[in-house]
């Protein structure tokens, strides 16, 4: 998993139905002006085996909501759940069929559907997580719910699925989310607002944070957005990062960011932290409003994007690159994050039995890290006390995507991989449950 954006790219025909409500509040858009673009250590025994965990029941949701009608542009109106809790928890957890001990799994299409219709992204920071799940509906429309992993919903939106508004990507950060809007389509390209709101319930999410119009960015793709320290960041396909200056009512650049093919930005606190492709890659950092600057001193063959949870960062990094971007020997490393944002006492964790760069994911001082081959699944390591824990699909079955991880569990959607497969069902996997690590 890239990052933790969601995009929506829906097949289902037939989901849950929904209404509006028949006198619905409205409430119309302050649309923001439109301004110019600026140019190893010793292991410890095992856990002992965990005992199977029920589902946590979640609390009692309040009866109906009503929804409040925000105007994002002439044609494109967003539905606001006024009461978003009482739509209840957004994915309901059983006991898995055939996963470890404590498994605890989520299916990806509803009974009404007839192809999957449920997607989620999580992130995990400071051992809390917060999920992003997307609902396709009859309509057609598409609903987002923002809730604790096992709370009830914070915020709810429903909007159109139609080239002219359509609920797009999402992202989330320890700053906070992002919800994209898409509209103005013309040419393929189009214009974007963007709903932004701390990680709770919050008037933010009641009106439009900023405005990218398409005739002002010409040709703009969309990467990823972001929260980051209270603004709205958006990653363009291959650069530049921009970021929306409310006093200003503009939107500005992070200087250095088309220094390269910029790519895999997140959020950390009030800095954004990308990689400028090329050979090698450069881990960079910034604060909005700051130059950005080079994250990891010298010079290695290559590196994956930096991971950072807290005062922690971790990496891959690989040495003996040649031309077909394979490598001689790739490690796992880690170092302490200070001010600036900047990485100190870097140091090697482990090598790794890879050839070919991934994209690791971290929270709670544990990494997943996804292998070379379908069957080698994902190597779990704790980084302290150091030790590796095996995540294998089960047979004929990969895992698809890494959802989040935390200091006591690993959560991953498994499915076929294949386009038009089976639907895939997301788990919930106790850290403790898993095998050590062997290499097949």
């Amino acid at each position: 998993m890239r990052r933790s954006t969601l995009t929506l790219v829906m097949t289902t025909l037939a989901c849950s139905p929904h209404a509006p409500p028949p006198s619905p509040k409205v409430a119309v858009a302050d649309l923001p002006a439109e301004g110019p673009p600026e140019p190893a250590a010793p292991r410890e025994p095992l856990p002992p085996k965990q005992e199977p965990r029920e589902p946590l029941p979640p609390k009692s949701p309040p009866a109906s909501t009503t929804w409040t009608t925000l105007t994002v542009a002439p044609g494109c109106e967003l539905q606001i759940a006024d009461t978003p809790a009482a739509l209840g928890p957004p994915l309901v957890w059983t006991q898995c069929k055939d996963g470890p001990e404590g498994c605890l799994e989520a299916p990806t299409q509803t009974a009404e559907a007839l192809a999957p219709d449920v997607d989620v992204v999580g992130s995990s920071r400071g051992g809390q997580v917060t999920l992003a799940a997307l609902r396709s509906l009859s309509g057609p429309r598409s609903r987002y719910l923002l809730a604790p992993r096992d709370g009830l919903p914070f915020f709810a939106v429903e909007g159109p699925r139609d080239v002219q508004c359509s609920l797009g990507q999402v992202g989330l950060s320890d700053d906070g989310a992002v919800i994209e809007v898409v509209f103005d389509n013309a040419g393929g390209y189009a214009s974007r607002a963007y709903l932004r709101g701390p990680l709770g319930e919050d008037a933010a999410w009641r009106e439009v944070a900023a405005v990218l119009p398409r005739k002002q960015f010409r040709d703009f793709i969309g990467e990823s957005v972001l929260s980051v320290g209270g603004r709205v960041v958006v990653e363009q396909n291959g650069g530049p990062l921009r970021w929306y200056d409310a006093e200003a009512r503009r939107w500005q650049e992070v200087q250095g960011s088309r220094a390269g093919w910029e790519c895999c930005a997140s959020g950390h606190g009030d800095a954004v932290v990308f990689s400028l492709e090329g050979i090698p890659e450069r881990p960079m950092a910034a604060r909005l409003g700051e130059r950005a600057h080079s994250l990891r001193s010298g010079r290695v063959a290559g590196t994956s994007p930096v991971m950072i949870d807290g005062a922690r960062a971790v990496w891959l990094e690989g040495r003996g690159r040649d031309n077909n971007n394979f490598y001689k020997a790739i490690a796992l490393w880690t170092a302490d994050v200070v001010d600036g944002p900047a990485l100190a006492n870097a140091r090697q964790v482990l090598p790794l039995e890879l050839k070919t760069m991934r994209t690791p994911q971290f929270g709670g001082g544990v990494v997943a890290i996804p292998m070379q081959e379908r069957g080698d699944g994902v190597m779990i390591v704790r980084l302290e006390p150091e030790e590796q824990r095996a995540l294998r699909a089960p047979v004929d079955r990969m895992v698809e995507r890494v959802l989040w991880i935390t200091s006591d569990e690993v959560a991953v959607r498994i499915g076929s991989g294949e386009m038009g497969g089976e639907p895939g069902v997301l788990r919930r996997i106790p850290l403790a449950a898993l095998p050590p690590w062997a290499a097949k």
